[in-house]
């Protein structure tokens, strides 16, 4: 089999042996889809079950990852190349870090250690009568942040169910329509803002001078929420290349409080619409 980096999602995740069960996993159908997807890491990606797989994935599933086979046959590949892998150690910790539901998209994110190297990670799917359906994702390798207070992952984890998913969408819905506009986007940024992006640091622009800048030519492809938190996917161009774009919201007080985000090239030779 072909190793890229985006398969490297799939040998980093070995150590999923333990994935944890989100302290999110409240309020009905909210449990159903999140939880179906995390049993899926558990059992299928760490403790590597491919006698299971029908049970998880439908026969046409709709990969978006173009180094990954379709339908169910990609899975497969994919777990059994990690059995050829060493077990993960006893009491492996858990990469996931965030589990968002809206409806039937399931957003994790995630922090991968794997042979010295750490990688982001955000992976999407779609799911009906509690089939994964779709996947979508991004990977981004990641320096070392040994000694930072804010790394590119860590910060908030726990969703805020009190909170309004649709204010919260609303809100960076808004923020982003302002960017667009070319507008200034000060009023959507809480004091107490956060940012877990490097770049966005590095630029010294802001989270709304980074996103406006003139080269990047946004598109929006989804806008997920759940709580306080927001996730938006989108694409856009640096140095004549296209780049699949994940972010991460968190909203307090109707603003912009805390932002994470993952980012990946889309590779020369596959069409930037085929992994949306």
């Amino acid at each position: 089999m072909k190793i890229t980096q985006i398969l490297a999602l799939g040998v980093c995740c070995i150590l999923i042996c333990n994935a944890r069960a989100a302290k999110s996993r409240t309020y009905m159908d909210t449990i159903t889809n999140k939880q179906k997807v995390l049993s899926f890491y558990k059992q299928i990606v760490g403790q590597r079950k491919t006698e299971l797989i029908p049970e998880f994935i439908i026969e046409g599933y709709k990969q978006h990852n173009p180094t990954v086979k379709q339908g169910r046959a990609g899975i497969t590949e994919m777990i059994n190349f990690l059995k050829t892998l060493p077990s993960p150690p006893e009491g492996a910790r858990s990469p996931i870090v965030r589990a968002i539901q809206d409806g039937d998209l399931v957003v994790l994110h995630l922090d991968v250690s794997f042979m010295g190297k750490r990688m982001a990670v955000i992976d999407l799917f779609k799911l009906k009568d509690g089939m994964l359906t779709e996947h979508w994702d991004a990977i981004q390798p990641l320096p070392d942040e040994s000694g930072k207070a804010i790394t590119a992952t860590n910060g908030t984890t726990e969703i805020e169910h009190h909170a309004s998913a649709e204010d919260s969408r609303l809100i960076v819905d808004q923020f982003y329509k302002v960017i667009l506009n070319k507008q200034s986007a000060s009023q959507f940024i809480n004091p107490a803002y956060v940012e877990h992006d490097a770049s966005v640091v590095a630029s010294g622009k802001g989270l709304a001078g980074y996103l406006s800048e003139p080269e990047r030519a946004v598109k929006i492809h989804r806008i997920i929420s759940e709580g306080d938190f927001v996730v938006v996917q989108s694409q856009f161009n640096r140095n004549g290349k296209t780049f699949v774009f994940y972010e991460i919201f968190r909203v307090a007080g109707r603003k912009i409080a805390e932002h994470w985000s993952v980012e990946q090239a889309v590779p020369d030779d596959v069409k930037p619409e085929d992994m949306f």
